[in-house]
């Protein structure tokens, strides 16, 4: 009879220990075969503006090509008159 005992003693903590392994593997291998799954989807960005900016370079030219024009508006005012 003690035989009986300690064999269902021992079966019995045998699978005690091998249902608390199995959950164990569960919660390390949850992901496993779902790892494509819960990734976020990255977007490419927009695309970035097709506007020129007005910087100091333009700004300069403006100015420059204004000059030219006062110039030369001065000299034929001066000619004619």
């Amino acid at each position: 009879m003690k035989r009986i005992y300690l064999l269902f003693a021992l079966t019995s903590t045998v699978l005690v220990f091998a249902q608390q392994q199995e959950e164990e593997d569960d919660k390390l291998f949850e992901n496993w075969f779902n790892e494509y799954e819960n990734q976020p989807q990255y977007t490419a960005p927009p695309p970035p503006p097709n506007s020129v900016p007005l910087d100091g370079g333009l700004i300069g030219l403006i100015a420059a090509g204004g000059a030219m024009g006062y110039r030369k508006y001065k000299q034929k005012a001066n000619k004619e008159g």
